[in-house]
């Protein structure tokens, strides 16, 4: 079997491989710089001369920023919204966007507009989604309520979040 000629990594092909990424991906600058990172280390562990280095990303990544390729705030308020339909807490929000490589001003910024109705919303998206509280069974609803709270809280959610969610009378009439 045949190994491809691992070829040589320079300026160029770091554009082209980002570019690659992205036109499949929305993806935040310090994201992409570890995807072309990676990219330059398996291509030296696969023999591939590397004429390429950090001050090599760093003008790609500016160069893409520039054309309006990356947008970190964009991406991140894409990924809020998305992970808030989803039931995403605050804190797992902003644990995902920060493992992801938003920029901690960008993360705290995006929390600091947020009111407690949409953490409430979040909850109650999360336990729909997981069918819990008012979309359990009823027969089940009270006895199961303790496990409820505790995949709440596991989900990030405070304790008085939680129970708003967990103990309301029945799904409202949008949520169905």
């Amino acid at each position: 079997m045949s190994r491809r000629n691992p070829g040589v990594w320079d300026r160029a092909r770091l554009r082209r491989a980002a570019l690659a990424y992205l036109s499949r991906y929305a993806a935040p600058s310090a994201h992409v710089r570890r995807i072309l990172q990676r990219r330059l280390e398996r291509g030296a562990a696969r023999g591939a001369e590397i004429r390429a280095g950090g001050e090599d990303i760093d003008a790609v990544l500016a160069d893409l920023v520039g054309m309006g390729l990356i947008d970190d705030r964009a991406w991140a308020q894409a990924q809020a919204r998305a992970l808030r339909r989803r039931g995403a807490s605050a804190r797992g929000l902003a644990a995902r966007l920060s493992s992801k490589g938003a920029p901690r001003d960008e993360v705290e910024r995006l929390l600091g507009e947020e009111d407690d109705a949409a953490e409430l919303r979040a909850a109650r998206a999360l336990a729909r989604r997981r069918r819990l509280g008012p979309w359990r069974d009823p027969a089940e609803r009270a006895e199961r309520r303790e496990k409820d709270l505790a995949a709440m809280a596991r989900a990030g959610f405070r304790l008085d979040v939680a129970r708003q969610a967990i103990d309301a009378d029945g799904p409202p009439e949008t949520d169905q």
